[in-house]
């Protein structure tokens, strides 16, 4: 026949198998936890340090990027000037 599915019953049960397995976790998710757990083992000097080092590469990061677009755009408008005929 058209149908293939082998019963109605058949596609009902399978649906029901995959709702009630347990969801599989994302890579986030999984780091998320390990994270956590990995926190939990420390002592409040050491969760001092990792958070001081965190915010110290966030901030240089920023710091970079800050510098990157001044950079961009000075030659952005070196790029323009050279065009108009204008040199320094």
């Amino acid at each position: 026949g058209a149908g293939g599915g082998g019963g109605g019953g058949g596609g009902m049960s399978a649906l029901l198998a995959r709702i009630d397995k347990p969801k599989k976790m994302s890579t986030m998710e999984k780091s998320a936890l390990d994270w956590g757990k990995f926190k939990q083992g420390q002592d409040a000097a050491e969760l001092a340090a990792m958070e001081a080092f965190a915010q110290d590469g966030y901030l240089e990061r920023q710091a970079f990027m800050q510098r990157m677009d001044a950079r961009q755009a000075a030659n952005a408008r070196d790029v323009r000037r050279k065009r108009m005929g204008i040199n320094d």
